[in-house]
């Protein structure tokens, strides 16, 4: 990583990885995005202290939540009771900012939190999670706080997909990124 990096995203994609390297990255003084992989790892609670932004889905969540040692549920509990466990997480770790994605993603920092109720089903495709980090770190980069720039993230990533014409199931990350740049 560059000595001038100004924002990282980690943790799509990463799959098997060396635990030391992986450690330098999240102690870099710049802000940060994790998603994915690192959400079954203990490693992530050793950021949980810093100005950070993570962006699970519910299965990635529930994962977090028992390593935090917060609540070990299941998936489903999770979805009957989102806003009671994103409320318990982000009191514990008032600095986070936590995107919880699915239909209607929840933004919780602290005790605020939002809700983001333009998402569809024509997010739930692959990849489509990899363009909503994306967005994030490049506001990150720019200067964005992490709240503003989950918030404003999350918002043009859920407007891209609603101005998508074609049907629900044929949304490409390629399809939503051209629809991010009509914003």
């Amino acid at each position: 990583i560059s000595e001038n990096c100004t924002a990282i995203a980690i943790g799509m994609g990463l799959g098997k990885y060396e635990t030391d390297e992986i450690r330098k990255i999240l102690n870099k003084k710049v802000p940060k995005i994790i998603d994915a992989d690192l959400f079954y790892d203990k490693l992530i609670c050793e950021v949980l202290e810093q100005e950070v932004v993570l962006t699970p889905h519910p299965k990635e969540f529930v994962s977090l939540l028992k390593l935090c040692e917060i609540a070990d549920i299941d998936v489903s509990e999770l979805q009957n009771n989102r806003f009671l466990y994103a409320q318990m997480f982000s009191k514990k770790y008032p600095k986070v900012v936590l995107l919880l994605k699915g239909a209607n993603v929840i933004i919780s920092q602290n005790k605020n939190m939002y809700i983001n109720t333009f998402g569809s089903q024509k997010l739930s495709k692959g990849g489509s999670g990899d363009i909503l980090t994306g967005l994030i770190s490049s506001l990150l980069a720019q200067g964005y706080k992490t709240l503003e720039a989950t918030i404003c993230g999350s918002l043009a990533h859920a407007l891209a997909s609603k101005n998508y014409k074609k049907n629900n199931y044929s949304l490409t990350p390629k399809d939503l990124i051209k629809e991010i740049k009509k914003l």
